[in-house]
């Protein structure tokens, strides 16, 4: 009779891969799916070597032991999960029916890929999404005793060496396989797939019969207890690195699952190279740690799925978490495979008909569940179709926004040049003048710095004789640019007078020169307060600029010699081309406001499902924005979108983030965000008070919590009478 051998080394294997496994599901070890190799490679070994101690292999004792060991916690686990699921409120799990039933028929994990869903995602969307693991596992069970009386035949035939090579070739070749897919398929079909993870079981299996036929692989100087821990204690580092650092978007993943399974046959060469029949109290504690971490594995998930609808501190919640955890997978492990008597045994018989009321419950809820996934197809060819429409859509838009940018470089850069061109404009404008002896005298350099213009000037002309010269010019249609007026120094005119001429000048830019004999006349002071009434005269202080200048005058100290006739004309054409300078700064400034104003009023929609399923309507009503939208954003993503954006320079003025429940972004995560944004004006869909002096909260999930027609039978994505209200909140927010 074969004597089953108890290597309690493993359990230091089996525990700290259960550990990384629960460590990764509570978002703390990024690399700790990695340790489902270790689960894959030992389950191929250990099937191997436990059914070798046998003195004879029995199929039927195989099933049954694995429907004892296997499915009945997997049974118990899922339906009292399904329970849980149906009395606690606000449950997002719409696709349970197909889910439960891929679970107990053992093949969750294909049916994962079919429903593209993402082991990976932070987001949790099912209790369910770690048991593509047990569906691979389910199906090596079910064609083990294949492979196992396929060993026995075949050693029998050829020999141990020629089958331990063929089952050394064939897992080579599976491991080709994985790394094939790896490289040409899609990530998650590399993970979920049985064929691709073959690889890592055909290991274990390998391991197992090479184990069987000539004990461990390991050179003889190395099998001394020192060499152990140190090649040991190499091993276990380099997994305990790659489970710190590599996550699964790292470019060595799959690299990194090749490498653990490797790792893992190794170290189990090293932790069987002796067995014990007698264990002390802490080997004691590990091998129970490592008889109840199957249970682990089953209940971790279901429990982090259930707990996330708890309102409580989030760390508050993960040692609940673990409590739990640890409570329900002993318990399992307790009504299952614990043979008491007296007390004990009433205690067991207890827990078993909670257990069976609660599967019961659970079996019940399932079979009375509606499958929707129909209804989700059809919401998913829906997201696709505008998936599809949007980013068609925003390769127009991008190439439109490109044309604009162009168009307005452009005419900016002619604004610009514009400037230039000011002085040969003004030369060119119809000038009326309007003046007494001193315009007279100056006339003919007038005409020639303003060859457009038209000048009436006489001598000993009064400021009183204008108001007719001004009526009569404005009757004849001749005041359609400037009007310079050089009167006062024959004599003033009363306010009135003044007020009219300027009135009749109507909208005309209106330069009034200063005399140069103020003192007999009193002129200048009056033309100076007038300029504050009227916005359209300008005061040329001509007495101000030729003080000083006695070349410029005759002995009168009025009248100009040809150097002041020239300066008298320079002074006219630099207070016109001024006032015009200003003016058409003022255009190009205004300009330049009324398109930062436009960009200003463009918007980005930064969110995941919940814009894209109302593209439609947002795309309507706003044609000019940006839409930066990924279905699978986690808080990491939307960062260095946003980052990348804001480099490139293409992200609106106006930033409007909105998420369904598949993202729960905390508020110190948000501050993060909007700490990118600081110049930016922020408007955000959350139930959260974000209390920012550039941020709008729209709470939109109150208006969903008050009308439940909104949201469809996921309970994630809108009706279209959802769209609808979501369109109203949003338009009232930003229009």
């Amino acid at each position: 009779m074969k004597i089953k051998k108890y290597y309690q080394k493993l359990d230091f294997l089996r525990v700290g891969a259960c550990l990384a496994i629960l460590l990764y599901h509570l978002n703390f070890l990024k690399g700790g799916y990695l340790a489902v190799c270790i689960f894959l490679v030992l389950s191929g070994y250990l099937a191997c070597i436990s059914q070798n101690s046998k003195k004879k292999f029995s199929i039927k004792d195989y099933y049954l032991n694995r429907l004892k060991k296997i499915y009945l916690p997997l049974f118990i686990v899922v339906f009292i999960s399904v329970a849980a699921c149906s009395i606690i409120p606000n449950i997002i799990w719409f696709n349970s029916k197909p889910e439960i039933t891929s679970v107990i028929f053992g093949y969750n994990n294909f049916w994962q890929l079919s429903a593209n869903l993402d082991y990976f995602a932070r987001h949790i969307d099912s209790p369910f999404m770690h048991l593509w693991f047990i569906g691979i596992l389910l199906q090596f069970e079910l064609v083990f005793p294949l492979l196992y009386i396929g060993y026995q035949k075949l050693k029998e035939k050829i020999g141990k060496l020629n089958t331990t090579l063929i089952s050394l070739f064939l897992t080579i070749g599976f491991t080709i396989y994985f790394i094939y897919s790896s490289i040409n398929n899609n990530m998650m079909v590399t993970y979920y797939s049985t064929f691709t993870r073959l690889f890592s079981l055909l290991i274990g299996f390998t391991a197992g019969i090479t184990s069987i036929d000539y004990g461990p692989l390991i050179i003889s100087k190395f099998k001394n207890e020192k060499p152990q821990k140190i090649i040991i204690g190499i091993y276990s580092l380099i997994l305990l690195l790659l489970f710190i650092f590599i996550d699964s978007n790292n470019k060595l993943f799959s690299v990194s699952m090749l490498l653990t399974s490797l790792i893992s046959w190794r170290l189990i060469s090293y932790l069987t190279i002796n067995s014990i029949s007698k264990l002390s109290k802490k080997e004691e504690v590990l091998k129970y740690l490592g008889s109840i971490s199957y249970e682990i594995y089953l209940v971790s998930y279901p429990t982090i799925y259930l707990c996330q609808y708890l309102n409580i501190i989030p760390y508050l919640r993960v040692i609940l978490e673990l409590v739990i955890i640890f409570l329900i997978s002993a318990l399992i492990h307790f009504t299952l495979n614990n043979k008491k008597t007296g007390k004990i045994k009433i205690i067991q018989n207890i827990a078993i008909i909670i257990i069976s009321i609660g599967s019961i419950y659970g079996i019940c809820s399932y079979l009375s569940s509606k499958d929707y996934t129909s209804e989700m197809n059809d919401l998913q060819k829906e997201l696709s179709q505008n998936e599809e429409i949007l980013n068609s859509k925003q390769k127009e838009h991008e190439e439109r926004l490109q044309a604009e940018s162009d168009n307005w470089n452009e005419a900016l850069e002619e604004l610009k040049k514009g400037e230039e061109n000011i002085k040969e404009f003004v030369k060119e404008l119809p000038i009326v003048g309007v003046g007494d002896s001193v315009m007279l005298g100056a006339v003919n350099n007038l005409y020639e710095a303003f060859p457009s213009g038209y000048f009436d000037a006489a001598i000993s002309r009064t400021a009183w004789v204008a108001k007719n010269i001004i009526q009569d010019l404005n009757n004849k249609k001749m005041l359609n640019g400037p009007v310079v007026l050089n009167l006062g120094a024959n004599g003033d005119c009363s306010l009135d007078c003044k007020k009219t001429i300027i009135e009749l000048c109507q909208e005309q830019e209106v330069f009034w020169l200063t005399v140069t004999n103020d003192a007999s006349v009193n002129v200048n002071s009056k033309l100076k307060d007038l300029a504050e009434t009227y916005p359209n005269l300008h005061i040329i202080d001509w007495e101000t600029i030729s003080k000083g200048h006695t070349d410029y005058f005759y002995a009168d100290g009025i009248h100009l010699t040809i150097p002041g006739r020239q300066a008298y004309v320079e002074a006219i054409e630099n207070a016109i081309y001024e006032v015009y300078l200003t003016k058409y700064q003022e255009k190009v400034e205004s300009t330049i406001d009324e398109h930062e104003q436009e960009e200003k009023n463009k918007i980005t929609f930064i969110g995941n499902d919940i814009f894209l399923n109302a593209y439609s309507y947002l795309e309507e009503d706003y044609p000019d924005a940006k839409f930066i939208i990924n279905k699978n954003f986690t808080y990491d993503s939307i960062k260095k979108e946003l980052e990348k954006a804001i480099e490139a320079k293409t992200l609106n003025y106006r930033v409007v983030f909105g998420f369904d429940s598949k993202i729960n972004l905390t508020t110190k995560e948000y501050q993060n965000l909007f700490n990118l944004l600081k110049d930016y004006k922020i408007y955000v869909l959350t139930n959260k008070e974000l209390l920012l002096d550039n941020v709008t909260n729209i709470d939109f999930y109150k208006e969903l919590k008050k009308n439940p027609d909104y949201l469809k039978i996921d309970k994630v994505h809108l009706t279209e009478k959802g769209n609808a209200a979501l369109r109203d909140i949003l338009n009232n927010a930003l229009k």
